[in-house]
This record gives structure tokens, C-alpha cells and sequence, in this order.
């Protein structure tokens, strides 16, 4: 009993570390194919694109092993709203902003999205900041503050990949609050295929509607670059994380994900060059702390 329990923490870890490495490889991706002139929306379009049969599947899986929890008008215009204002424009601003500044600084900006949805739950539903939660808010927002303001020349560039990715963290935190009510009736694997089926149609009919056909030629190096975007940095790690979850509990996944910032500031030091600094390594341990400690915080609220 005691080794198979072990091997399922083992396992679990492994999951949840591959998930991780995955997410974080995301923005390398982005960074290496617009070194081959590819633009945001494109490569975009190609990571939803190629993701999209994942998203049926997982549909399929769901409704042929749950055939409850029929969903009305009502429902589908939510799902259609979260897929839409939550995930397509989470996904647009993302890979916009990584235009203008680098793979670290955007997956360190982005992992604020916890803080965010902490912030929205006090101003919508009126809950309470614990003294845990503000200084957590206080950590997380000081440690992108270090890093933009010691190692980082204001820019104009700067200042606009920063607001982008800023708004795309906004855009997800708003996709998480809102989708808590539809994943409890609907269960997060039906759920996510269902939004992310609604955001891969939006990204499409963009990329049709502001590029055309072009967007469909591209060159070999960009499409191995969407390919691996949407296999090991979407459709692997959500999976991944899911089994992982399974097997290990979401507060230790939560903290093997954490690592997600600094894998890709090594990331991109190894495959980008992009350089890190003391300053930085400081504020990536501020920003995880804080959103550590909101996870944990809103853990306690919960026992309450």
C-alpha cells in the first residue's frame, strides 16, 4: 500500500513537472518564430488550429462518460462569453505583448493572473482581503516592479508588451472567477474543451478576417514552432496537469508550478540568450511568494 502510494506522488510530481516545463516553453516558442518574421495573431491561429481536434476529443470523452448536466441557452452563452472574452483575448494579448519584451518577464507578468482573481472576487462579490492576502498582493506586485525598474530601460515597447500582458492575465483571472459555476455542473475536462473549441473559432475567424488566406503560408520553421506551441505547450501540459492533480492534490501541484517563471527565465537564457540578473532572480521570488500566499490564503478562507 505504502509503494503504490509512492509511486502515485512520484508519478504525480512528474506530471505536474512536465505541465510545467511545458507552459513555461510557451513563450520561447512565441519568441523563436517571430524570429522567422511570423506575426502574433498568426502564430496564434496556428496554435488553436492544430489544438482544435484535442479540444473535440476531449468533448467526446466527456459527454460519453457523463451524460448529465444538460446545458440550456443560458450555459452556452456563458461558455460562448468565457471562450471569447476569457481565453481568445487572453491568448491574443499574450502573444501580442511577447512582441515587445522578453520570455521572462512575460511569463512573470502573466503568473499574476492568482493575485488578479483575488482582487476581482473582493470588488464583484464583496470578499474580504485577509492581512495574509494583501501582503501577498504587496509581494507579487513589488517583485515585477524590481525587475522592470533595475534591469529594464523605459521604453516605449516596454511599456506597451507590459500593459498587453497585464491585460491578458486580467482577461484569464476574469476567465477563472467566472468559470467556476459551469465546471462544478459540467466538470473542468467538458468545460475546457468547450471554451477553448469557442476561442479556437474566434482566433480563426480573426486570422481569416484581418490576414485572409495568407494565413495559411507559412513556412516550415513556423509551423513546427505552432505545432510544438500547440502540443507540448497547450494540449500536453492541461492534460498533464489534470492527471497530475489527480494524483498529488492541487496545493502541491500548485507549488511545482510555481516554478513556471524561473523555468523560463533558463529557458530563455539557454535557447534565447536573454540575460538574468540578480535583480531579476529577487523578483521572481517576491511575485511566486505572493501568489503562494494568496493560494494558501484562499485555502484557509475556504476551511472558514
Amino acid at each position: 500500500m505504502s509503494s503504490s502510494h509512492s509511486r502515485s506522488n512520484l508519478s504525480g510530481t512528474l506530471l505536474v513537472l512536465l505541465s510545467m516545463f511545458g507552459f513555461s516553453a510557451k513563450s520561447i516558442f512565441a519568441k523563436l518564430a517571430y524570429q522567422q518574421h511570423c506575426d502574433a495573431l498568426t502564430l496564434v491561429f496556428w496554435r488553436m488550429l492544430l489544438s482544435l481536434p484535442f479540444f473535440l476529443i476531449a468533448i467526446g470523452f466527456s459527454l460519453r462518460h457523463d451524460k448529465n448536466s444538460a446545458m440550456n441557452r443560458q450555459d452556452w452563452l456563458h461558455v460562448v462569453l468565457l471562450g471569447v472574452a476569457g481565453y481568445y483575448l487572453s491568448s491574443i494579448l499574450d502573444f501580442e505583448g511577447l512582441m515587445f519584451i522578453s520570455a521572462s518577464l512575460e511569463r512573470l507578468t502573466l503568473f499574476l493572473y492568482p493575485t488578479l482573481v483575488v482582487l476581482l472576487d473582493w470588488y464583484f462579490n464583496k470578499r474580504p482581503l485577509q492581512r495574509t492576502t494583501i501582503i501577498a498582493l504587496i509581494l507579487s506586485y513589488a517583485g515585477i516592479s524590481l525587475v522592470v525598474l533595475h534591469d529594464l530601460a523605459p521604453s516605449h515597447a516596454l511599456g506597451v508588451g507590459l500593459a498587453l500582458v497585464a491585460g491578458s492575465s486580467l482577461s484569464y483571472a476574469c476567465y477563472l472567477l467566472g468559470s467556476q459555476p459551469l465546471i462544478e455542473r459540467l466538470g473542468s475536462t467538458r468545460f475546457t474543451g468547450y471554451t477553448l473549441t469557442v476561442a479556437s473559432l474566434a482566433v480563426m475567424i480573426q486570422g481569416f478576417g484581418q490576414i485572409g488566406s495568407q494565413v495559411l503560408h507559412i513556412n516550415q520553421h513556423v509551423f513546427l514552432l505552432g505545432l510544438a506551441t500547440a502540443l507540448f505547450s497547450t494540449v500536453m501540459p492541461v492534460f498533464l496537469l489534470t492527471a497530475g492533480i489527480a494524483r498529488i492534490g492541487s496545493q502541491r501541484s500548485a507549488l511545482i508550478g510555481s516554478a513556471g517563471p524561473v523555468a523560463t527565465m533558463f529557458l530563455g537564457l539557454w535557447i534565447l540568450k536573454e540575460p538574468i540578473t540578480s535583480w531579476q532572480i529577487l523578483g521572481a521570488v517576491l511575485v511566486i511568494a505572493g501568489v503562494l500566499l494568496v493560494g494558501q490564503s484562499a485555502k484557509d478562507v475556504g476551511k472558514s
